[in-house]
């Protein structure tokens, strides 16, 4: 079994670090009053929770579900991950359809990126024959949600959002 993770979490990781070197580097970019003007950034906030707020109460179930039968229920953790991957996807599209300034735009592209690979692993997991198959990619899971947790910090500290909750 460590065989056939080992060149998949380096696959993630390959992924993921580019990734996190543009947050990293976003990380400190905070627009300032003159780059957005206030009552634009408000819209794009606002524009922004609309399509994240219903996203994250999905993937909330969405996840639980996949928690709660991962290690006995094989065909409904499958469900569970196969609807993560849709939500996440339906989020990207309409994140995708907002017009940011450069910077904001540089980050929702990253979250786009990572989400991406968060939603094709996902779907590779809900593939596995058996539960420990299935199981077998929570480390590489995990990490892309950690990634994916931190590209929305920054978009949310661009749009000058309150960090989210807790997930």
């Amino acid at each position: 079994m460590t065989t056939t993770r080992s060149p998949l979490i380096a696959a993630v990781l390959c992924c993921l670090i580019p990734a996190a070197a543009g947050c990293a580097s976003g990380a400190a970019r905070v627009p300032s009053p003159s780059a957005a003007p206030r009552a634009g950034l408000h819209s794009l906030a606002a524009g922004y929770l609309a399509i994240a707020e219903p996203a994250n109460r999905r993937l909330d179930a969405e996840v639980h579900a996949d928690a709660d039968h991962a290690h006995h229920d094989l065909a409904a953790a499958e469900q569970a991950l196969r609807a993560e991957a849709a939500t996440g996807r339906q989020f990207d599209r309409q994140l995708a359809g907002m017009s940011f300034p450069p910077p904001i735009e540089a980050t929702a592209r990253a979250l786009i990126r990572v989400n991406e690979i968060r939603a094709r692993l996902a779907l590779r997991q809900a593939a596995a024959a058996s539960i420990p198959a299935l199981l077998s990619f929570t480390s590489s899971h995990e990490a892309a949600d950690a990634e994916i947790e931190a590209q929305v910090r920054v978009i949310r500290a661009e749009l000058r959002l309150p960090p989210p909750r807790t997930s």
